[in-house]
This record gives structure tokens, C-alpha cells and sequence, in this order.
């Protein structure tokens, strides 16, 4: 009988209880290169401690929904919309926000109020949990790799708790409750980046084009690079096609045209392979990392090290904006590479929609400049098209 006793006094806690008077406080912490400031009701910091059983956790989204949340949510919402934050940095100052507004309390706790509000802004959620652990999950769309993933009613979810591990071979519970089933989808996408006051770094290059040395000092966006230290694996796709920062477009840039200035459209795109094949040292990422990390243009300043892939976004990026062709992004088994729509010009190409691109690797061989041909460890491989900029 003690678990029918314990039950009823749970329920005739959940339809009792009744919170004293609250009074709103702020709480404040770093966020990045800002300083966060939300306004919460203490009402939240009355709701009961549950167990971490299923109907338990349920019962308290029950009893959280019955506190004034909705002065953290609208603040939650400005800061949202005045930073232009996307879907995952929304959740980490959330994540940021209910540390400091539970500081002191479980992880548990915590995970519990991140996934009330993750659901009470509109995104169709899940909870997990396993002894005293819980764990947020979230609708998605995003390809994700190496992330803790469950189906649930046809949709897939992450597990944002557990978003930079392999999946958990251990088993976890699902809860049987969908506070907005009909929510919207979490997105992992990084073609617009936030308006975050830029943390700038430099980086000094060098290269040499026909004999002649060229320096660069180079400034670019730590903040990003922050960002993606955390951020989840998705689709390469989604790194190739990501802008520079606005710190780094306005900083190489004018560099590179400067470079180019009077050279013809050859020279142009033969000086931005040099610049890529020499201008960073190569290792694979499972050798530097210990794990696939594709990069954006900002992070290749950033890090020591960089590969195919990493090469490929930043050159992509370049020839876009400073000449303008068209170009496709080719991936092999074990090599990402670019091909260029050169005119008047003669070498190994693919014919793709009756427009040959000629293969200009961006990785290799360093401090060459030759143009149109592609690695013959490549030949006769079979390759799929990436993208295209046409």
C-alpha cells in the first residue's frame, strides 16, 4: 500500500499546493561576448523537488505551469530576438539561465526547468531519464551526427543533455508526455550567425605566387569559434555553405583585392590557391581532434591544424566573392574538393549541367599554383556533387 500512499500524497500535493508570495529577481551572467540580464518569478524556486519517476516528472511541468514563467519566457524572447540568436545558442542561454536561476539544486532540476522552458517557447520536447539523471530532448529535422537520437510518434529528437557524446549504450526511459506535440522543429543550421558583439582575434600568413612573398594579418570572429566547440555534428553541407563573420570578410577581404588587383581571372584564382594550400598546416581531424570537426572560414585562423574539408569552405567562400564563377563542391570517399567553371580553359573536368568545372584543389600540393587537375589518387573514384554556386 505504501506506493497508492505515496501517490495520493503527491496528488493532493499537486492540487494543493499553493505558492506564497513571489517577488521578482534578475539574474545576470556572461554569455559569450555579452552580458545576459532576465527578469524571473520566485514562484519557480517553490515548486516541490520531484523524484525522478515518470508521472512524478510529469506532475511537475504541471506545477511549473502554474507559476508566473511567462516574465523569464518574454525576456527570454527579447534577448532571443536583439541578438538574432538561432535555435541552438536560444538553448544555450536558456541553459545558461536556468544554471544560475537553480544554482545550488540537482542537474536533474535544472534539466527539468530547461526542458519546461524549451517546450513553453514553442518546440515539441521530450524528457529521458535514467536513475537521477534527466536528459532534454528535441524535435528535429537537422541531419545530426554522433548524438544521442530516439523516434517518438514518427518525429526524431536529440538529446541536446548529451549533444557532444556518441549514443548512450545504456538504456534510458522515455516519458509518455509531449507538453506541444505539435511544436516546431529545433533547426541546426549555420547559414546566418548571431549579432554577438565580435571577440576579435588576428592571425598572421604568409605565401608565395610566382616568386613574389605576400603577408596578411588577419582578423576574425572568436566568438564563433566558441560556439562551434560545443555545437553538435551536422550535415558538412551546412559548414561549406556558412558566411564569414563580418570581422573576417572585412579583414581578409580587402586584403585578397588588393592582391589580385590587375591580375587577370587566372592569376586571380590561382593567387586564392596558393593562399589555401599554403597559408595552413594539415592534419586530419581524428588525428588533432580525436573526432570529425568540419569547419567555418573563422575557424581555420583559429586552429593549427586543418584539412579537405576546412580548406574547401574557406576557397569556396573566396572565389564566390572575389571573382564570382561558378563552382561545385565534389566529395569523394576520403576527400572534399572544389571545381571551378574557368573559362577558356583546359584540364580535368566534370561536365554537370552542360558546364564543365575544372578540379582546383584548395588542400594540395602546398605552395603550388597549378590549376585543373585533380590528385591522381582521386582518379576513377566515384564522387557525389556537395553543393553549387552558380
Amino acid at each position: 500500500m505504501r506506493p497508492i500512499l505515496f501517490l495520493h500524497t503527491f496528488l493532493a500535493l499537486l492540487f494543493s499546493h499553493s505558492f506564497t508570495v513571489a517577488e521578482v529577481r534578475t539574474v545576470e551572467f556572461n554569455f559569450y561576448s555579452e552580458k545576459i540580464r532576465l527578469n524571473y518569478n520566485t514562484d519557480l524556486l517553490q515548486v516541490p523537488k520531484p523524484i525522478i519517476e515518470g508521472k512524478n516528472i510529469k506532475n511537475y511541468y504541471t506545477l511549473l505551469q502554474r507559476t508566473t514563467h511567462q516574465l523569464l519566457l518574454n525576456d527570454l524572447k527579447i534577448q532571443r530576438d536583439a541578438l538574432a540568436l538561432n535555435d541552438w545558442l536560444y538553448y544555450e542561454m536558456l541553459r545558461g539561465a536556468t544554471e544560475q536561476i537553480f544554482n545550488g539544486r540537482s542537474n536533474a532540476e535544472k534539466n527539468l526547468l530547461l526542458w519546461f522552458c524549451m517546450s513553453e517557447s514553442g518546440f515539441d520536447t521530450r524528457v529521458t531519464f535514467r536513475e537521477q539523471r534527466v536528459f532534454v530532448c528535441v524535435y528535429t529535422q537537422s541531419e545530426i551526427y554522433e548524438a544521442p537520437l530516439i523516434e517518438d510518434r514518427g518525429r526524431t529528437f536529440v538529446n541536446l543533455s548529451a549533444s557532444n557524446t556518441k549514443a548512450d549504450e545504456e538504456g534510458v526511459f522515455l516519458l509518455d508526455f509531449a507538453a506541444k506535440p505539435n511544436g516546431k522543429s529545433f533547426v541546426f543550421g549555420l547559414g546566418v550567425f548571431p549579432g554577438l558583439k565580435p571577440q576579435v582575434e588576428k592571425k598572421s600568413l604568409g605565401f608565395t605566387y610566382k616568386g613574389q612573398n605576400y603577408s596578411l594579418e588577419v582578423n576574425f570572429d572568436r566568438n564563433l569559434v566558441r560556439m562551434l566547440e560545443r555545437h553538435p555534428l551536422i550535415d558538412e553541407r551546412e559548414y561549406l555553405k556558412a558566411p564569414m563573420s563580418e570581422v573576417l570578410r572585412s579583414s581578409l577581404l580587402p586584403q585578397l583585392t588588393q592582391v589580385i588587383k590587375g591580375k587577370s581571372g587566372m592569376e586571380a584564382l590561382e593567387l586564392l590557391t596558393v593562399f589555401t594550400r599554403s597559408c595552413f598546416k594539415y592534419k586530419e581531424d581524428k588525428e588533432y581532434f580525436g573526432r570529425s570537426k568540419p569547419m567555418i572560414p573563422d575557424e581555420l585562423f583559429h586552429y593549427p591544424y586543418s584539412d579537405c574539408e576546412d580548406r574547401s569552405a574557406l576557397y569556396y567562400a573566396l572565389v564566390k566573392e572575389l571573382l564570382g564563377w561558378p563552382m561545385l563542391i565534389i566529395g569523394f570517399p576520403d576527400h572534399l574538393t572544389i571545381a571551378v567553371s574557368i573559362p577558356d580553359f583546359d584540364g580535368d573536368a566534370i561536365e554537370y549541367q552542360g558546364r564543365k568545372y575544372y578540379f582546383c584543389d584548395p588542400t594540395g600540393p602546398a605552395n603550388s599554383a597549378e590549376i585543373g587537375r585533380l590528385p591522381e589518387e582521386f582518379i576513377g573514384q566515384e564522387y557525389e556533387i556537395l553543393g553549387q554556386f552558380n
